[in-house]
């Protein structure tokens, strides 16, 4: 099982978010620690997890998804939850 980070720009003005977060959101964990990012652990690779995410934007938006090894992070301003679930999934 990885994680993975996605960061996600949906590029047209009034863009809905709900169907990209909810299909975030239907993995077996995830974390939100930025607005526009999530961390999602889950047994698809990167490349698999953008093609799932790309049923739920539009074309002209723009994805990143990084496989997190969690070897080094450092955080600030982020809340004490999101970094209990860094430190038991990173």
């Amino acid at each position: 099982m990885a994680v993975h980070w996605v960061n996600y720009d949906l590029n047209k003005a009034g863009q809905d978010y709900t169907k990209l977060i909810d299909y975030l959101k239907s993995h077996q964990n995830w974390a939100r620690p930025l607005k526009s990012s999530f961390f999602v652990k889950t047994s698809l690779t990167a490349s698999q997890l953008r093609d799932g995410i790309k049923q739920h934007i539009d074309g002209n938006d723009d994805i990143v998804v990084v496989t997190v090894t969690g070897q080094s992070w450092a955080t600030y301003g982020i809340s004490p939850n999101l970094n209990e679930w860094m430190k038991k999934n990173l």
